[in-house]
């Protein structure tokens, strides 16, 4: 074995001899030493797998060791990572050129260099945009991918999104018709085999790419709206916290409630059949038996379906269409805004322009869309509402009217 050998064999054999310690170090951060693992600290910080943290009884897993558990892991992983294309096809091309002029003068030995820094080359490049796009789907298609708040989500999103928009104008820098002239001429086969294999990886990338792209753009509208209806839901317990009087009470096994406060009873659904229940048992063991019985099990029906093209081409920017109901809403705010210490009623408004809805749901819109508002906003502005109050059952009213006042 050769000396070089000894070294990779001795480094692996401390990655194993040390194995708990340095995932303590990856999960905990830190170790400490004492006087049991003392040498075998001192043995890992000579060979670069452990460094000194903040004290000196205190050890880390150095950047290079942890980058890799993380690469492993796909744990904690950026997927916006800096891509140079250019950069990297350039250098490419360099060494392309100086492998071209070692073979032809039959430099085996600087030949064989060149070639492996080709291949290193494409392989990390190819990789790295592989593990950035299967890290930013999981990101993305994850419940909250490495985030914990909808807000939070929502910015994580937009920022993927616009990591995927400029990593696609980065792979656009990539000429294919170049790829292909890299080998168009007397080049032996591991070359052309090497080239051959990055161009395919990079079309699968590119398609892969788009799809991604799409899906974000999805996911990113669906979570504005969820934190729109977040953002409403949390005004409204916070108004009936305030407001005692507004407190919704359970009428629904009251005879004399009237229909609207009514409830209706909550569908009991259940994720599978009850098995336990001793009325169905007898419809399972025939169920069973029949199936037993047959010699030709009925085929699986055919779940495939047609593969649906992907495309590249640039998406065209589509008009903003805003609800109509919704800018009539903002106008009636800005009114109230404008006429500080004067009372806009939503009512009049509604009448005033003949809107074509009904007027309950007019104003049912006027309230909601008051506690979408942002927190300064919605100081500014007051709401009074009149309405009947049922007789018999306290803290429930028809609402009749808004009035919305400047406060500030």
């Amino acid at each position: 074995m050769s000396f070089d050998h000894q070294q990779v064999a001795s480094l692996i054999r401390k990655f194993g001899s040390a194995d708990k310690m340095l995932a303590e170090a990856y999960i905990n951060g830190t170790v400490f030493v004492d006087n049991e693992n003392q040498n075998i600290i001192e043995g890992l910080k000579k060979t670069g797998i452990l460094r000194i943290a903040d004290h000196s009884d205190e050890f880390r897993l150095t950047s290079d060791i942890k980058r890799l558990i993380d690469r492993l892991l796909l744990r904690n992983l950026r997927y916006r990572q800096n891509t140079d294309m250019s950069k990297m096809i350039k250098s490419v091309e360099d060494d392309i050129e100086a492998y071209r002029y070692a073979f032809e003068h039959n430099e085996q030995d600087e030949a064989n260099y060149h070639l492996e820094q080709i291949d290193d080359s494409l392989y990390e490049s190819m990789e790295m945009l592989e593990n950035s796009l299967s890290v930013m789907f999981s990101a993305i298609t994850s419940q909250f991918g490495f985030v914990n708040s909808l807000a939070s989500k929502i910015r994580e999103n937009e920022r993927a999104l616009a990591y995927a928009q400029q990593l696609v104008k980065e792979l656009n820098q990539i000429n294919l018709n170049d790829c292909y002239n890299w080998f168009n001429w007397a080049a032996p086969p591991e070359l052309s085999r090497k080239i051959i294999r990055f161009i395919d990886q990079y079309k699968s990338i590119v398609e892969r790419l788009a799809s991604i792209v799409d899906r974000m753009k999805t996911l990113l509208f669906t979570l504005r709206l969820q934190e729109q209806t977040a953002n409403r839901t949390r005004t409204l317990a916070q108004f009936l916290k305030q407001h005692p009087e507004w407190e919704p009470k359970d009428w629904s096994n009251e005879a004399i409630a009237p229909r609207i406060l009514k409830r209706g009873t909550g569908l009991s659904l259940q994720a599978g059949v009850d098995t336990t229940k001793a009325s169905l048992q007898a419809d399972f063991i025939s169920i069973i038996q029949e199936l037993k019985r047959q010699t030709r099990p009925i085929a699986v029906s055919d779940n495939t379906r047609d593969s649906i093209a992907v495309t590249t081409e640039e998406t065209e920017a589509k008009e903003y269409a805003q609800d109509i109901y919704e800018t009539h809403a903002e106008t009636l705010f800005a009114q109230a805004v404008e006429k500080q210490g004067h009372k806009i009623s939503a009512l009049a408004y509604w009448k005033r322009l003949n809107l074509d809805i009904k007027p309950e749901l007019w104003l049912d819109l006027v309230f909601a869309q008051h506690c979408c508002l942002q927190q300064h906003i919605k100081q500014v502005i007051a709401l009074e509402m009149e309405g009947e109050t049922l007789s018999g059952f306290d803290g429930n009213q028809l609402i009749s009217e808004i009035w919305l006042r400047r406060v500030q």
